[in-house]
């Protein structure tokens, strides 16, 4: 598939067919999510693909608890929302990163903790390659013929999922990207215009 016809083409999915997406599938992906940039070249990522549905439903347990917590009441235990909507994908993908520190994080560190502070909040070189194979990933699902979700929304219970999930410090959860065959979909909602959000100085 052309790469810009990937980008226009793909949108978010929320609601799946319980058809398994073969290993072979999710092999490509990680390799599309591979060759994204990344700071300094340090490949801080790696992803854990969740196919079996006990662990999912344990995840959704998970969130919803904390959900209802915050809420102040109870979740439905077939009620799929926007913090849990990866259950009812066949897998979810947990984006998995290590944090990155580039020799200008360093140097401030160093000299400047005020700014190094505020550029680690700010900038985050290493959450931003992170973010740069998920986006490779999820477009490389949509050629492959699959939908993609990519949610922060689970991550309201981080530290309990990461408990679950083994995944243990300095690794963290940075996302959850639930994948299948999609269920037909609305309209991509409206973009805007290129001359819109682009100025040439």
């Amino acid at each position: 598939m052309d790469v810009f016809e990937a980008m226009k083409g793909r949108q978010s999915v929320r609601k799946f067919r319980k058809d398994p997406v073969p290993r072979e599938a999710f092999l490509k992906m990680v390799e599309a999510a591979s060759q994204a940039p990344s700071a300094g070249n340090a490949q801080n990522v790696r992803f854990l693909v969740v196919e079996d549905k006990e662990l999912l439903s344990r995840m959704k347990g998970i969130v919803d608890e904390i959900v209802s917590r915050t809420a102040g009441k109870e979740i439905p235990k077939d009620k799929v929302n926007n913090f849990n909507l990866f259950w009812s994908a066949p897998a979810a993908v947990c984006a998995i990163g290590l944090p990155y520190e580039s020799n200008t994080d360093r140097i401030l560190r160093e000299k400047d903790h005020e700014r190094y502070k505020v550029r680690r909040f700010q900038v985050n070189a290493g959450l931003q390659s992170v973010s740069a194979a998920v986006m490779q990933l999820i477009l490389a699902a949509y050629a492959l013929g699959f939908g993609t979700c990519w949610m922060t929304g689970p991550l309201i219970a981080k530290p309990e999922l990461e408990s679950a999930l083994s995944i243990r410090y300095p690794e963290e959860l940075l996302a959850v990207i639930a994948v299948g065959k999609p269920e037909p979909l609305p309209p991509k909602p409206p973009r805007k215009r290129p001359e819109e959000i682009t100025a040439f100085r």
